[in-house]
């Protein structure tokens, strides 16, 4: 239950390191600062929902984290595909996903349930997204050493990460009709992908670092 009720202090990590070297971020990676800093304040206005306010269904902003995080996710994404995917094709895609995410709030799942529908259709796109970049990456083959480069990281993260997010979303109902311990065994892994999904992030932000350094030099 500790991991569970304290992995979200992992969005705190990137946070910081992507605050202190921000300018030495690529303008893609940016993107990811951002989509960070949303996770950030989304998780406080949780806690301060839940701990403070005595409101404890916070669904209503599980909804629009899922449906804003995305923008700038596909953002990332946008950029370093360019050549490979034109960014028009993941522009509408955006477009189209968030008119979705405003239709199932209104006709399907109400704001007040949990947005597994828009969660894995948003996770099962940005794995689709993660691979698409490794593709490219291996068909330019352009990069000599993977582990120096911020994209690298980042991308690993999301692909890890939002693969784990589609089989949770999918199965999150079934879990609970299923029982209570198995519930909370999907959440706890659940939590260990959200834990490495920030770790991999810092990393990413980290190398961006490494690189003004040796520019430098």
């Amino acid at each position: 239950m500790f991991l569970i009720k304290n992995v979200w202090i992992t969005v705190l990590i990137p946070l910081v390191i992507g605050s202190f070297h921000f300018s030495k971020l690529s303008k893609s990676v940016r993107f990811i600062y951002w989509f960070v800093l949303f996770g950030s304040i989304t998780e406080l206005t949780n806690k301060l929902f839940i701990y403070e306010l005595g409101i404890k269904n916070t669904m209503p902003i599980g909804h629009l984290y899922i449906a804003v995080s995305f923008i700038f996710v596909g953002l990332f994404y946008a950029y370093e595909l360019h050549g490979f995917i034109h960014k028009r094709i993941i522009y509408t895609t955006l477009v189209i996903y968030e008119l979705f995410c405003l239709y199932n709030v209104i006709f399907f799942q109400s704001h007040l349930s949990f947005p597994s529908i828009p969660g894995a259709v948003s996770a099962f796109l940005l794995v689709l997204f993660s691979i698409l970049l490794f593709t490219k990456i291996m068909i330019e083959g352009k990069i000599r050493v993977l582990a120096r480069v911020p994209a690298f990281w980042i991308n690993t993260a999301m692909l890890i990460y939002y693969t784990g997010n589609f089989f949770y979303n999918m199965l999150y109902n079934m879990s609970l009709n299923y029982s209570v311990e198995f519930a909370l065994v999907t959440i706890k892994f659940s939590s260990i992908f959200h834990a490495a999904f920030y770790v991999l992030i810092s990393v990413g932000f980290w190398k961006a670092r490494s690189i003004e350094k040796k520019q430098t030099r």
